[in-house]
């Protein structure tokens, strides 16, 4: 059985507002269809002499099924017009037809349905027209003297009971479901508000261990940075330290330098060489600088020019460059390169080179 209730409330309609009211329509028209089968089985048994409300509330019975039909197809304004419909005329022919039963006041009926299965502007439609079918009795319905029985007016009186009673039965079902509904999107919002709540705080914490480790990261990252300038300023200190001491000047008199070279000279250190002798001299008042190139191996263009420059450089403060230790092999590529040097003093060896310079000091203080 409730299988059976449930597939009628089965409304086609992808709102879910008609929906709710087709349901209601097809619980409405339900319930008017079973008033509608126990009044025309009451007058087959009671009123056997009103044929007209007998017709009139089986044609009634007949269209209730016919807007249950529709309604669950979906047709929800068309089955809410009908069913108030059918009660507003059904109401007012059996008025007209039995002017001495209190017919007319089931004309309250369609009221009432149309503010459970119409829309608030269809309501005032459905209020106009009752007041338009009352105004109709008044006027044409012949004006007869009401007599009822005891019988006849608590059965009409419960008939009416019956309409009101089904249709505040849906209201009260629908704002139930209603409610329902409300409760349990209310407690899907809260649901979703705590996760929500739930997310930010793990979120939060995500970002703050994010914030942390880059924090850490960062620190670690000037640490190394740090490390590596020291490391830089110490390896630049010792390529300065290295390259003073791979071109050393040496005092071997009160005015002799000697500057011994190896290995392969390059453009860098031409000119530490340069540097080196000119500091040197400038510092201790030196009148010979003796340059020993017996570690050269090679002695090309761009060496010589060096050595010219430097020559140059040291003669500007006043002092004169010896050439010790030029190789054969090495006189050979700067002859054959036509590489000449403004030296007038050449010795094979640093003894002799020394020997000379001091010789010639001796001469010069005398």
């Amino acid at each position: 059985m409730t299988d059976i209730f449930h597939k009628l409330l089965d409304v086609r309609h992808s709102d879910e507002e008609s929906r709710q009211r087709g349901r209601n329509i097809v619980i409405i028209a339900l319930g008017l269809l079973v008033i509608n089968l126990i009044v025309a089985m009451t007058i087959i048994v009671a009123f056997t002499e009103s044929v007209s409300l007998l017709v009139s509330t089986s044609l009634s019975s007949i269209l209730y099924a016919g807007i249950i039909f529709l309604t669950r197809r979906g047709f929800i304004d068309v089955g809410g017009w009908l069913t108030v419909g059918t009660a507003l005329i059904g109401t007012t022919i059996a008025s007209f037809a039995s002017p001495d039963h209190p017919i007319v006041a089931f004309l309250t009926v369609p009221l009432v349905l149309a503010a459970t299965l119409l829309r608030f502007r269809d309501v005032i439609v459905v209020f106009g027209l009752v007041l338009l079918a009352m105004g109709s009795l008044a006027s044409f319905a012949e004006p007869t003297l009401i007599t009822i029985t005891s019988e006849a007016f608590l059965l009409t009186s419960a008939i009416l009971c019956g309409f009101i009673a089904v249709i505040s039965f849906v209201q009260s079902f629908g704002n139930e479901v209603l409610h329902r509904r409300l409760q349990t999107a209310l407690q899907q919002t809260q649901q979703s508000a705590h996760e929500l709540q739930q997310l930010n705080a793990e979120l939060d914490r995500r970002v703050a261990l994010q914030t942390e480790t880059l924090h850490m990261a960062l620190q670690e990252l000037e640490e190394r940075s740090r490390q590596q300038d020291r490391l830089l300023a110490e390896v630049i200190a010792q390529r300065d330290v290295i390259r003073q001491l791979s071109v050393p000047v040496l005092p071997v008199g009160p005015a002799t330098l000697v500057m011994p070279l190896i290995g392969t000279i390059d453009r860098d250190r031409l000119t530490t060489i340069q540097q080196q002798a000119l500091t040197a001299i400038g510092q201790q008042h030196a009148r010979w600088l003796i340059l020993d190139v017996t570690g050269v191996p090679v002695i090309d263009t761009e060496v010589a020019g060096g050595l010219i420059q430097a020559v140059q450089s040291v003669r500007l403060l006043g002092a004169d460059v010896v050439l010790v230790g030029v190789r054969p092999e090495v006189a050979q590529t700067m002859v054959s390169l036509s590489i000449e040097l403004p030296i007038t003093h050449v010795y094979s060896d640093l003894a002799s080179a020394i020997e000379s310079v001091a010789h010639r000091a001796v001469n010069a203080r005398r």
